[in-house]
């Protein structure tokens, strides 16, 4: 099957990343330097969300291990994510599990570790218009632009099965132009009629709607049900290198998900707020007003088959991944989540 120029990103970005990979594999990891017994730990964050490793160490996690967290800024989306794990440039990404299991189809040594968001009955990203324009299903879509935070990642498989779903044919879905755009910048787009739709979770979603205009066409928990949609994943090599800092870095992350799931949006937010604040970075906790859960189904971010299952079938229905060229039992770990046997 031909891809849609997005498809040829997916795969062009899945390429580029599993060459990198090899590449530092063959080379030596030159990441989590250790001093004075620390394994430090090289990450970029997301604007707009609770990332778990801050977390983890907000709630004290990491007091007493190995681990150390260095923050190298910030990245708008898991392709970017994996690439800078590619490159070693950080030492975990955190990424969409369609986007992990691409890469990992074509031998990429990296695994997946612990969940870091999902969507549910209460957190969920939507696609949406704005009122008045005529945009009902999935066919008034043909010929528009909507507006993704990077592409080859959640947004496009969920766009991709909606339009599917709707009965649109693969020349149609290619008609559909997807537009990366910064999620900051994404709803003022549609306002000023630059794109014709916007796919947004989170906070940015919280706000766009709190401003009148603007409507959901689309809820993704319409389309494929409440899941697991992203993961952190780590270089082999480096947990080979740094077996005990690479347990005490998932367990830390698995008990911030497990806190935050046994704790109010409200707490898990302040909790977060002060922890930013004494970074210096209190403009980043002000875009957590609205910010609503991780939306994790799981005991602490625990996998299954069925969180890269669901992915992996988008994948070979568009002729991304040959069909069974992939398990998806390879595709991740719970050994080192503590909670795996509640999971």
């Amino acid at each position: 099957m031909s891809l849609t120029p997005t498809r040829r990103a997916l795969a062009a970005v899945a390429t580029t990343v599993a060459v990198a990979v090899t590449a530092a594999g063959c080379g030596g990891s030159s990441g989590a330097a250790t001093d004075d017994g620390k394994t430090v730990v090289r990450y970029q964050s997301y604007l707009g969300t609770v990332n778990l490793p801050e977390l983890a160490d907000a709630l004290g996690y990491y007091d007493g291990t190995s681990v150390e967290l260095k923050r190298l800024g910030d990245v708008q989306g898991g392709p970017e994510s994996l690439r800078a794990l590619a490159t070693d440039q950080v030492d975990y990404s955190a990424a969409f599990l369609g986007a992990i299991a691409k890469l990992e189809s074509t031998g990429a040594p990296i695994q997946t570790y612990v969940a870091y968001y999902g969507s549910d009955d209460t957190v969920n990203s939507s696609l949406l218009v704005r009122k008045g324009d005529g945009i009902e299903g999935p066919r008034d879509l043909i010929g528009k632009k909507v507006a993704v935070n990077t592409l080859g990642a959640n947004a496009e498989a969920v766009i991709d099965t909606y339009l599917a779903d709707g009965g649109l044919s693969q020349d149609e879905i290619a008609q559909v132009t997807l537009v990366p755009l910064p999620p900051a910048t994404s709803e003022s787009s549609l306002r000023e009629k630059q794109v014709d739709a916007v796919y947004l979770n989170g906070t940015f979603r919280e706000v766009a709607l709190q401003r009148p205009g603007l409507e959901v066409l689309v809820d993704d928990t319409d389309v494929v049900g409440p899941y697991n949609g992203g993961g952190i994943s780590l270089r082999d090599q480096w947990v080979k290198e740094h077996p005990e800092g690479a347990k005490e870095f998932v367990a830390g992350m698995a008990k911030a998900v497990a806190w935050a799931q046994e704790h109010s949006a409200k707490e898990v937010v302040d909790t977060i707020s002060t922890y930013l604040e004494e970074d210096g970075r209190g403009e980043q906790a002000d875009a957590l007003t609205y910010w609503k859960g991780l939306g994790i189904s799981s005991k602490g971010g625990t996998l299954s088959d069925d969180d890269f299952s669901i992915w992996v079938d988008w994948l070979e229905a568009n002729g991304e991944v040959e069909d069974g060229a992939v398990d998806v039992g390879d595709l991740y770990s719970n050994d080192l989540n503590p909670y795996a046997k509640e999971g």
